[in-house]
């Protein structure tokens, strides 16, 4: 199972939704193909921080970090550092919930990934 979390909102909690078995797919191919990158710390400002997806298997759990053209992939106390180049994995995740999140909410993303 893939959830998604929207890192939007402090004080209530985030929209979340779950990723069909092939857009699971779809992001599992997307992380695989990404660039490797140097580490970075991500942002915490007010309002959008990007997407935390939880990633829960029989075999394997881990959380995947996307914010600003960075990714950050935590498995097994591992963390591995990626690029998003064009923040191409960032809008992936932000369509795969538009059915999901209130319209304004997707415009003021969108706004943030500009």
């Amino acid at each position: 199972m893939v959830e998604v979390e929207l890192d939007v909102f402090s004080g209530k909690p985030n929209p979340t939704w779950s990723l069909s078995p092939a857009d699971a797919d779809a992001f599992a191919a997307k992380v695989a193909a990404l660039p490797a990158a140097s580490p970075t710390a991500l942002a915490n400002p007010l309002g959008y921080r990007g997407f935390l997806v939880h990633v829960r298997g029989e075999e394997r759990k881990s959380e995947v970090a996307v914010q600003e053209g960075s990714v950050q992939s935590t498995a097994g106390g591992t963390t591995t550092y990626l690029g998003d180049p064009g923040r191409a994995l960032e809008r992936w995740l932000l369509d795969t919930g538009r059915p999901s999140l209130p319209p304004e909410l997707v415009e003021a993303v969108e706004r943030s990934l500009r």
